[in-house]
């Protein structure tokens, strides 16, 4: 199989997020003239606006792990103030989260799927408190 392109996996990863968010409810849009913004997709249920950074979720020792910053040119920027939440896709499970950007640290974040290792409780993330539903 040949290997995915960063582009496809990213397009692969927004059709999947929008997909799951139309599923639960939500009305699904993108930024048609801001193509290159931090902004992949607004979702939009109520009065809920939500401006999303769609991200490809990877499961790893027990949790889906997303990187929360973008990183150009070894240059970490984070999208605190420009986004609202992480829509992430999980391919190895089929299922999309909904995480808010309040929620997680500044590089990197795991949703757990199973408990850890070393028994910690405290501060984690349960993939089953963000999670949307399937793709």
């Amino acid at each position: 199989m040949d290997r995915l392109t960063p582009s496809l996996v990213g397009a692969r990863a927004e059709l999947a997020v929008a997909t799951g968010l139309l599923r639960a409810g939500y009305d699904v849009y993108t930024p048609f003239f801001s193509a290159h913004s931090r902004v992949d997709l607004v979702a939009c249920r109520s009065s809920e606006v939500l401006r999303l950074q769609v991200k490809n979720g990877r499961v790893k020792s027990g949790a889906v792990q997303f990187r929360t910053c973008s990183n150009t040119g070894q240059v970490h920027v984070d999208y605190r103030g420009e986004v609202d939440a992480f829509g992430v896709y999980c391919p190895e499970l089929g299922l999309v989260y909904l995480v808010p950007i309040d929620a997680v640290p500044l590089r990197d974040a795991r949703l757990r799927l199973e408990p850890a290792r070393n028994g910690q409780h405290r501060g984690v993330r349960w993939a089953e408190d963000y999670c949307v539903g399937p793709v």
